[in-house]
């Protein structure tokens, strides 16, 4: 049976490597390329993109080019592997994994081409990917059937043997349990007595258990809640906030929560576990231990649950009062907070007892009084680790750098796995090192016997302290800094107003010129609209997005008039049709963006002219035009006058914007008498007829400088601008003609406290988690740091020795997590400069700034290691 498995495998690998690399096609345009073909074709281009471009799956397309490429590598390695008799196990599910991630991705792609052809279930591209299903089959095929093959013959012994030790446990059992008559009342006072001097371990878990339900409840009503989330017809709003769930702060509170109540209930149940021991040498049933257990502990969650929901509810309620002017938050007696929050609790708690069922269950069945003094196992593997762990990292890094990622959680996620398996190769290292020098490990005996004995319990420390390092200095660090470091709202408007204006009112604003004593520059504009503004992963090909991009579109002339006019330096563009080059009007605090997140950051498709209500999807890519973004830049030549969304600057090449501009100007001024007698009816009916709007937006760009005494009067005065175009403001209502800067200084310093806000509450709580965390870690271990004090006092050992190994003891691990925490916010940052554009005085003030929070939160950590020690200390003199 063993050879019959070899062969099926084999078999089934060169079927997966024949269907990908010989008969799947991928549909890129009016051809289909097989995977190598599409490669040659990606090489050729100028750009990586500019070959998907042809495709309307697009980037999706590529990404499952790249991961079908992948799998049908790993599966090549795979069988030249079996050809030699060699075998890799992590090579086997990296390739099981690829082909199945190739799936998911091949049914992106099949969802987009959906719209291609609605008449047909199955249209032409979505038949060239079903070769892909074939290949998930097939590998599932091969694992499944190669494990029954190998394992065939010992999994039939295995079961009769099962069987055998059942039959004689269940005798075994039944001789055991015959105890008549009751135990006696003294042992009742006994069990009491036990549990009373353990109390603090007890405590600690209700502690623990209350911070949790407080973080969730925050968590849940702050950052579930906080979100701009649409309502969608049909689905009920309770559904739409579970969308919260995957905002960044809650997972990672609720990653957090999850780890802190695993290592709680794990020590607990050792701790436990090392005192029913002695009960069951004593004779003690296995059943009334657990039941003991599931009393102590049962009791010890409710007390947590009441205090913790408690607390968290007075707690919400202080910062809802807080942020009631700046954020609407819901109450606390609502489905949001109170109900997801006690929901979310129980589900922590039950997912981290389940983590835990092995220390439960042993329990009732181990009396090796010495079993927590046995050295925990350390993997062999070192370096192979770490090169794993960096490729890990790198892919985090560049998950960060996508546009459409910036900010998002998925690139933390990867750079903390990668920083685990860096951890794990590191620390075998040392203790390998320290194992081959017998001199040095002599003189360092008593540290070094920590990594030996308590490898697996120090690196989840220090992995754990790591983790809310990464969260509070570059996850929430990031953001918050870069609140902190943006300029008060008054300097991110350069402008007293900010205007866009038809052709047909350019007479009436000129009165107003003439009018009043301004200043104001005058410049050719187009709006400018892109398939999708929304920065959602969550997008649909097959409806008309209702959030489109609302931009302003301007010419290269224009772009450097706008740099002179503030004292700065323009770049030479030089662009060509079909080109562009963005300048983003946000503050440095918001994540990078791009114009259109339908395609990618080298297919932006783009048209002159508003938004649409209403086009035939299958047409989408004719009405909208794809465009390369040859550069980009963050500057306010204008104003964040979008919430750094919106309103960005777009600039063309002269002959391209030339045309666009014509064309609209020629639109308006046919149409724009008809719009204004019938109104939106006939708005709506051209849309309908003709699939485009009946106008298309102002053509004039006029910045105003106004005298303070005149500003009122001058505002007042374009108010028309406003008031005859209300259809302009129905694409977005962040979108309009008319920004004056007192009105724009309100929204965006709400927009700047309220972001500020929201991180600094996430900041605080995954910080004071960490402080919790290492509070209960060392609780944990203080009573085997007293015993190891007591032992070396009589051995004749100073005590300005023992000191110093306890302080090393406690806090070094920490100065690991720390070290590491401040390489990955100095990763981040760097990638933060690149990704957002930061100019180099940006750079310098989050410089300043970070150095200053990380030292400051790091100084808070010492402060908290050094009360922990000194409490510590203090409890072993009253021990002597």
């Amino acid at each position: 049976m063993k050879r019959a498995a070899k062969i099926w495998r084999a078999v089934l690998s060169l079927a997966v490597v024949i269907l990908i690399f010989g008969i799947w096609r991928l549909p890129v345009g009016e051809e289909r390329y097989s995977v190598i073909g599409a490669w040659i074709q990606v090489f050729r281009a100028e750009s990586f993109m500019d070959f998907w471009i042809l495709s309307p799956a697009g980037p999706t397309l590529a990404l499952c080019h790249i991961t079908v490429t992948l799998a049908g590598v790993l599966y090549l390695l795979r069988l030249i592997l079996m050809v030699f008799g060699k075998k890799i196990h992590i090579l086997d599910l990296a390739s099981r994994a690829m082909v199945f991630l190739s799936l998911n991705v091949c049914i992106l792609v099949a969802n987009v081409y959906e719209s291609v052809n609605n008449n047909s279930p199955l249209n032409e591209e979505q038949k060239q990917l079903v070769p892909l299903l074939f290949v998930s089959i097939a590998s599932l095929f091969e694992y499944v059937g190669f494990r029954f093959l190998d394992e065939w013959y010992e999994q039939l012994a295995a079961y009769h043997e099962v069987k055998r030790q059942e039959r004689e446990a269940k005798l075994r059992r039944k001789k055991a349990l015959y105890f008549p008559g009751r135990y006696p009342k003294e042992l009742t006072i006994l069990i009491w007595e036990n549990f009373r001097e353990s109390m603090s371990d007890g405590i600690l878990l209700i502690v623990g258990g209350a911070l949790t339900a407080i973080f969730l409840i925050v968590s849940f009503g702050v950052f579930l809640t906080a979100g701009a989330i649409p309502q969608i017809p049909g689905i009920p709003r309770w559904l739409l906030r579970l969308q919260g769930i995957f905002q960044g702060a809650t997972v990672m509170i609720i990653f957090l929560c999850v780890l802190l109540m695993y290592n709680l209930i794990s020590n607990y149940s050792k701790v436990r576990n090392r005192e029913y021991r002695t009960f069951l040498v004593l004779g003690i049933r296995t059943r009334t231990i657990y039941l003991l257990f599931a009393v102590e502990f049962g009791v010890s969650m409710i007390l947590s649950a009441v205090t913790g929901l408690c607390s968290g509810g007075l707690v919400y309620t202080l910062i809802r009062h807080v942020l009631k002017d700046r954020i609407a938050l819901p109450p606390f007696f609502s489905i949001e907070v109170l109900g997801w929050g006690g929901i979310g609790f129980l589900l922590i708690l039950v997912f981290a007892t389940m983590l835990n069922q092995e220390n439960i269950l042993r329990m009732g069945n181990s009396t090796v009084l010495y079993e927590e003094k046995e050295a925990e196992t350390i993997p062999n593997a070192v370096w192979r680790r770490i090169i794993f762990g960096l490729w890990v990292f790198e892919l985090g890094e560049k998950c960060y750098t996508m546009t459409f990622m910036d900010g998002r959680i998925a690139g933390y996620i990867f750079a903390a796995i990668g920083l685990f398996m860096i951890l794990t190769g590191c620390m075998v290292r040392s203790v390998k090192k320290a194992a081959g020098n017998q001199d040095k490990l002599l003189r360092n005996i008593l540290w070094k016997k920590e990594w030996r004995y308590r490898f697996k319990k120090n690196r989840w420390s220090i992995y754990v302290m790591l983790v809310v390092h990464i969260c509070v200095l570059s996850f929430e660090g990031v953001p918050l800094i870069g609140a902190v470091i943006t300029p008060q709202a008054s300097d991110q408007l350069p402008y007293d107003i900010v205007s866009m204006v038809y052709d047909q009112d350019m007479d009436r604003v000129k009165a107003v010129m003439d009018t009043y004593d301004v200043d104001v520059q005058i410049y050719p504009m187009v709006r400018v609209s892109s398939i999708s503004g929304n920065s959602s992963l969550q997008q649909d090909e097959r409806s008309v997005n209702t959030e489109q991009g609302a931009y302003i579109g301007i010419t290269e002339d224009t772009y450097r008039s706008l740099k002179e006019a503030l004292g700065e330096k323009s770049k030479d563009l030089d662009l060509k049709d079909g080109e562009i080059y963005t300048v983003y009007q946000q503050n440095v605090s918001m994540p990078s963006r791009s114009l259109d997140y339908s395609g990618s950051r080298t297919g932006n498709y783009l048209r002159f002219g508003q938004p649409l209500f209403y086009y035939s999807v299958d047409r989408k890519h004719e009405l909208f035009q794809g465009h390369k973004e040859t550069g980009r830049e963050r500057d306010l030549l204008i104003g964040m006058l979008g919430e750094g969304e919106q309103e960005h600057l777009v600039v063309f090449s002269d002959e391209e914007f030339e045309r666009g501009y014509t064309k609209i100007r020629e639109k308006n001024e046919e149409n724009l008498p008809i719009l204004r007698e019938q109104g939106e009816l006939a708005w709506e009916q051209y849309l309908m007829e003709h699939e485009d709007n009946l106008t298309d937006g102002p053509t004039n760009l006029i910045l105003w400088d106004v005298p303070k005494e005149q500003y009122d009067d001058v505002v007042l005065a374009l108010s028309f601008l406003e008031e005859d175009h209300p259809i302009d403001r129905l694409f977005d209502e962040r979108v309009g003609n008319l920004y004056p800067k007192d009105q724009m200084i309100t929204t965006v310093r709400e927009f700047n406290v309220g972001d500020m806000a929201i991180q600094a509450v996430a900041a605080a709580l995954l910080f004071v988690f960490g402080l919790f965390q290492i509070y209960s870690k060392t609780e944990s271990e203080a009573a085997a740091i007293r015993e190891q004090d007591l032992f070396l006092l009589r051995l004749g050992m100073k005590e300005k020795e023992r000191k110093r190994l306890m302080h090393r003891q406690i806090h070094k691990p920490f100065w690991i997590s720390a070290a590491a925490g401040v390489v990955v916010e100095a990763v981040f940052a760097l990638l933060t400069f690149e990704n957002r554009s930061y100019q180099p005085d940006d750079i310098l003030r989050y410089t300043i700034a970070a150095v200053i929070f990380t030292i400051f939160y790091y100084l808070l950590w010492e402060i908290w290691l050094t009360y922990m020690e000194r409490k510590i200390w203090k409890g072993m003199g009253k021990q002597k």
